[in-house]
């Protein structure tokens, strides 16, 4: 099903990310809850067709997090529970350096566990302060996509056959004071929205010196 979906969409990139995860180095990966269905699938597809990276992914200890687990870990993703209180947040923290420093990379939903959405939480910016490791972000929208009714976060699913644009920035500047740099990140995936929107929805022409490629993957 992975091999016939990456297929069958049509895939757009731009940004470091596509070519990142090919490099053998751990990385911090966030995007927001809206996009997380099309991004584990993108992000199945590279550990299961090119099997080149471990990833450990935050999930909360709710039933969505249980569900994500369930459906995610078959493709070698490995999970940290956590939650919203300081003991859950830091047991999470913990389990996510441990990861990092074994050679893995994490992968945040950084708009988590709960509303409001489209917030980057500063859990992302703590961790890369005190590893070191990169922090990347990314979008990824279709067209056309469904939205699905009732969720706080208005998650997307491409339909069959989409043109799926993922567009990421990175390594980001997590320097300075914590909310400085969250706001940063937090702006920078605003940003990217726009500019996917542009690129899918408008038809404008890519600004000139980023990277952008069409192709079947």
């Amino acid at each position: 099903t992975l091999r016939h979906m990456r297929h069958e969409m049509r895939w757009s990139f731009r940004g470091p990310l596509d070519d990142a995860l090919r490099a053998d180095t751990p990385m911090i990966l966030c995007a927001w809850h809206q996009d997380v269905l099309g991004f584990l699938h993108y992000l199945c597809t590279h550990t299961f067709l090119e099997r080149r990276r471990r990833f450990t992914m935050l999930a909360s200890r709710s039933f969505d997090g249980e569900l994500t687990e369930r459906i995610v870990s078959p493709f070698g993703f490995r999970f940290v529970r956590g939650s919203t209180g300081k003991k859950g947040a830091r047991s999470a923290l913990r389990g996510l350096r441990a990861a990092l420093e074994s050679g893995g990379s994490v992968v945040i939903v950084a708009d988590g566990p709960g509303p409001p959405a489209f917030r980057f939480q500063p859990g992302p910016v703590f961790l890369a302060r005190a590893t070191g490791v990169p922090l990347y972000v990314a979008r990824l929208q279709a067209r056309p996509q469904w939205i699905v009714p009732r969720t706080w976060f208005r998650m997307t699913v491409p339909a069959p056959r989409a043109h799926v644009a993922l567009f990421s920035a990175g390594p980001l500047d997590v320097s300075g004071g914590v909310e400085a740099a969250r706001e940063r990140a937090e702006r920078t995936l605003h940003r990217l929205g726009v500019d996917i929107d542009a690129h899918l929805y408008l038809r404008r022409r890519a600004p000139e010196g980023q990277r952008l490629a069409d192709r079947r993957v």
